[in-house]
Order: structure tokens, then C-alpha cells, then sequence
């Protein structure tokens, strides 16, 4: 279900060590079922099915496809990606689901890599719904370390539990926002196969505050007067739904009206 990277573009930064030590600290204390993917060689570890390593000799597709799999059968993945920076690298950093980089020293290289990760997955053609980009609106945060200096961490063997712990919370939010998700996708479900026409009426039935179902219907048709087509605007307009309440849907609402007035003008 949930795929945690750690990665340093500097050799011999502990991240294998590191990414090894969370993986048997969360088999030790927690319920979860965990599995760990080695970019390179492991040297140490016994192999099983839980454990994969030299996954940088694999073909992208078949990396993404284990990684499916994997995401299926475990609770928990760890991915040890430490290796030099290549393309190879940057191509299959953004399956994962949370991403540290380690070592002090690589704050700015983090804070960029971030950044470029979030850019890719902003214009991937291949996220175009809003419950798509929604599973994939706060993926690929890099963490800042307990003491809040840095991005990343200084590994060191007294800090597992820290991480660990970490890691942990970060597994239980994410179950709670796929929880919220599923939820969000059979709302949206519902209100697509409402008639158009009596929008309001089905918003309302289905539980929404009647002068929300009915201001949020008049912005549909809006949209949908300016050449959006009707399911791509409900589509787009859905998160104002369920994160709006009135007085801000209907400042969006009169700001959209006042900019097509100034543009019919100008």
C-alpha cells in the first residue's frame, strides 16, 4: 500500500543502513507486513520475497509493475534507491509514496529534487482526474528532521526508533487519506449520474446545505456557459464540494464573474 523512499546522491551516506534499520524496526514493532527493494546489491541481507534487491538492472515498466504488486500484498515498503544520480534514478523516484533524503549536507539538493519530482507529477498527462491528482496532491514530501534545521537526516543508529516512528505516522495518515478518498470517489460517483438539470435537488439529497448544492449548481452552469464541458467542470468544481464552505465557494464564484466581466471590456 505504501512506499517509502531514502535516497542521498552522496556515496557511502548510510542509506542502505539506514533504510535496512527502519525495515527491521517496523517488522519488530508493528503489525504491518513490510517489504524491502534494494536499488543495488545488498552485501549482508537474505533474500525472500519480501526482500529484492539489484533492482537497478530491472526495465522501468518491470520496476513500476513489481512495485505494483508489492504495493498489493504489503502494508509497507521500503526502498533503498542510494546510488549516483542518474536519469534512471529521477524516472523512478516519483512511485513512491514519501521520500527522505539523508545527510545534512544535501538541505539545498533535497529542497530542488522536491521540487523537480513535484513539477513532473503536476504536468504527468497521465494525472488528469481530480481523484487522481488528489491521491497524488501530497506525495513526495521530503520530511525536515526532529531538531526542524534541515531536510533530511544525519543517520545515526539512535535515531531508528525516531524514524521509525515516523515512518509509522506517516503509514497511518496515508491510510486515513486513502479512507478519505474512497469516500470522496463514491460521493463524486453519486453526483455524476445526478441529471443535470436537477443538480441542486440530487446535491441536496445526497446531504449537501441546499443554498451550497444550489450555488455550487449556478457555477457549474457557468463554467459550461463559457464552452467547459459539463463533466469536466463538475469534475474540476467537485473539490469545492467537499473542501468549501458557502461564503468561499461564492467569493470564488463572484471573483470568476468580475474577471469574464473585465475580460468582455477590456
Amino acid at each position: 500500500m505504501y512506499l517509502v523512499g531514502f535516497y542521498s546522491p552522496k556515496a557511502k551516506s548510510g542509506v542502505t543502513e539506514l533504510s535496512l534499520s527502519i525495515y527491521h524496526w517496523l517488522k519488530m514493532n508493528t503489525a504491518l507486513s513490510a517489504a524491502f527493494i534494494s536499488y543495488g546489491t545488498l552485501e549482508k541481507e537474505g533474500l525472500s520475497e519480501e526482500v529484492i534487491h539489484e533492482f537497478s538492472k530491472l526495465s522501468l515498466p518491470e520496476q513500476k509493475r513489481i512495485v505494483k504488486n508489492m504495493k498489493k500484498e504489503y502494508d509497507i515498503i521500503i526502498y533503498d534507491a542510494s546510488s549516483q544520480l542518474s536519469e534512471g534514478v529521477l524516472k523512478l523516484l516519483p512511485i513512491v509514496d514519501r521520500l527522505f533524503v539523508v545527510g545534512e549536507e544535501n538541505t539545498d539538493f533535497a529542497v530542488k529534487l522536491h521540487q523537480i519530482i513535484q513539477f513532473n507529477k503536476i504536468f504527468d498527462k497521465s494525472v488528469k482526474s481530480f481523484i487522481q491528482h488528489l491521491k497524488g496532491n501530497k506525495t513526495f514530501i521530503i520530511r525536515e528532521n526532529k531538531e526542524g534545521r534541515v531536510i533530511g537526516f544525519n543517520y545515526t543508529k539512535k535515531e531508528t526508533n525516531d524514524i521509525g516512528q515516523m515512518v509509522y505516522r506517516d503509514y497511518v495518515t496515508r491510510y486515513l487519506e486513502e479512507k478519505f478518498i474512497e469516500k470522496n470517489e463514491k460521493i463524486y460517483r453519486k453526483i455524476k449520474l445526478i441529471p443535470k438539470e436537477t443538480l441542486f435537488r440530487g446535491l441536496y439529497e445526497l446531504g449537501i446545505d441546499f443554498e451550497k448544492a444550489l450555488l455550487f449548481h449556478e457555477y457549474v452552469l457557468l463554467r459550461e456557459a463559457l464552452g467547459q464541458d459539463y463533466y469536466e467542470a463538475l469534475e474540476n468544481l467537485f473539490p469545492l464540494i467537499i473542501n468549501s464552505s458557502f461564503e468561499e465557494i461564492l467569493e470564488k464564484f463572484q471573483n470568476e464573474i468580475k474577471f469574464i466581466a473585465k475580460l468582455k471590456l477590456s
